[in-house]
């Protein structure tokens, strides 16, 4: 819990210093309900601290790469470093790993006339190390204040 509690303050604290627009979502994944915080997913790098908050209270931060970006569209590849607490992916083990490492790729859908409110499509592997590896997948909204 102190990993996570570091881990949220740097973020945050990053988050208030970049001179970008923010981004606030909700996803669905799989693996668990994220509520994400980040930078303007419109530019060309953005970032995201995602806060898991179904099956356990987890914190992931995501770096990501839009190699589409149109109006209506952006499609993207990213990396992300991820904390998670006593009960990972629904099961308890004694010897796994508190750092999860995962590769989203994923699309924002803009079709509504405000470009700022967005679908989220997203897939991505998660290596967790000791063979506690998985894939997740999900839905999400995510909107920029501009």
């Amino acid at each position: 819990m102190k990993k996570l509690f570091i881990l949220s303050f740097v973020l945050f604290g990053l988050v208030s210093v970049a001179e970008a627009q923010v981004s606030v979502g909700m996803n669905f994944q799989t693996s668990d309900i994220f509520l994400t915080v980040g930078t303007d997913a419109d530019r060309e790098f953005f970032g995201e601290a995602r806060l898991g908050i179904d099956h356990e209270l987890g914190l992931e931060l995501m770096g990501a790469y839009n190699f589409v970006r149109k109006s209506e569209v952006n499609a993207y590849v990213g990396a992300g470093l991820g904390l998670f607490g006593d009960d990972h992916h629904g099961h308890y083990h004694d010897d796994h790993d508190d750092i999860y490492f995962a590769i989203p790729v994923g699309v924002l859908i803009k079709p509504f006339n405000t470009k700022n409110l967005g679908i989220v499509v997203e897939a991505a592997p998660v290596f967790s190390g000791h063979d506690h590896n998985y894939f997740r997948g999900g839905l999400g909204l995510k909107y920029t204040f501009k």
